[in-house]
């Protein structure tokens, strides 16, 4: 297929699975709204979701947010736009190049990892002793913030949402990107 052709066939099944998955986020957020009677965790948004399935959606929030209240930080909400810069990034070929994760340059924060969905949330999560050990200011130029990072922007105070992207196949070892911003 001439190079042409097969960026539109790889513009079109992005298209296309965002168009699904916004129609499986629009129907679970029905569901979720019939079964308990109250609203939806997920927001809806006039920019289509990211490729992350509305259960993943659902548990990376719910995990963020067990760990906010566990450091008393009020729940984030979900965010379609930036889950789409999320997926933006993590389809980009630059954000595993070389077999490494490379973060955006993007003005947002922003965590990365090479394990899947199911499973970043609770990596990012692990950083929470080096986290403590940094002490109370966090300064996020000192060099241990490498090691506490992720973790950091999970619990920040002036954070009210979040939004992820992934990326299954990527030539890093674990083989995902999977993008979270935060804001």
């Amino acid at each position: 297929m001439p190079p042409c052709d097969q960026e539109v066939a790889m513009n079109h099944t992005r298209t296309h699975r965002r168009a699904t998955a916004a129609a499986s986020a629009v129907l679970m957020a029905g569901g979720l709204l019939l079964a308990t009677g109250t609203s939806a965790t997920v927001a809806a948004s006039a920019s289509l979701p990211s490729a992350v399935s509305p259960a993943e959606q659902q548990a990376m929030l719910a995990q963020t947010n067990s760990v906010r209240q566990q450091n008393d930080q009020p729940p984030l909400s979900w965010d379609g736009g930036l889950a789409n810069q999320a997926q933006d990034w993590a389809d980009d070929p630059k954000s595993s190049e070389g077999g490494e994760l490379h973060h955006s340059s993007l003005n947002v924060a922003e965590n990365i990892s090479s394990v899947g969905p199911d499973g970043a949330v609770g990596q990012w999560a692990s950083e929470k002793a080096a986290y403590d050990a940094a002490g109370p200011d966090h300064d996020t130029s000192s060099e241990s913030y490498r090691n506490w990072g992720h973790y950091h922007n999970m619990v920040q105070p002036n954070y009210t949402k979040m939004g992820c992207g992934a990326r299954s196949e990527a030539e890093v070892q674990g083989g995902w990107v999977t993008v979270c911003h935060y804001s």
